[in-house]
């Protein structure tokens, strides 16, 4: 019966403690500096966010950003459908994104490893493209939901109950 309660109590306690790291919201920001081009030296802000419950941390993987915002030559660029973070194996290459008119196309592609080969390229209809790469800030924080972490404790509480009627 005690071998029992044990592993009731030992189950509980995985179950609660997997709970616990749930995928959660992630929001990072961004800032680069072009290197290349007729826009040398010219520098670019901004942020995004995506949910990693959608990852399956298996191959490669574009998550749809819940919000995107780049500051570039003076102006502001929003979400769009091309707003993706991208994922090999689980690890960030960079983001995907394309916006413009009939007279400029500004784009982020991913790294090929990471992102530390990820750039965002901007070019005008006919022109040279100009073209930098961007370091993201921001570390994910997996902070548990209140119920997630209430199971947790119940699962320990328990856990304790168990060894403290054994011994």
């Amino acid at each position: 019966m005690k071998t029992i309660a044990s592993l009731v109590a030992g189950a509980a306690l995985m179950a609660g403690l997997s709970l616990g790291a749930q995928a959660a919201p992630v929001s990072k920001t961004f800032e680069g500096l072009i290197d290349a081009g007729p826009l040398l030296n010219e520098t670019f802000t901004g942020f995004f966010s995506y949910d990693d419950a959608a990852l399956s941390f298996s191959g490669f993987e574009s998550v749809a950003l819940s919000s995107f915002g780049l500051d570039f030559l003076g102006a502001s660029h929003g979400l769009n459908a091309t707003a993706m973070a991208d994922f090999q194996d689980g690890i960030f290459l960079g983001l995907s994104y394309l916006d413009g008119t009939p007279d400029w196309t500004l784009s982020f592609t991913s790294g090929s490893f990471d992102s530390s080969d990820a750039y965002l390229h901007y070019s005008l209809t006919g022109g040279v493209e100009s073209s930098g790469a961007y370091t993201v800030k921001g570390a994910a924080s997996a902070v548990p939901e209140p119920a997630s972490l209430a199971l947790s404790l119940l699962a320990l509480g328990g856990v304790a109950l168990v060894r403290r009627r054994k011994g």
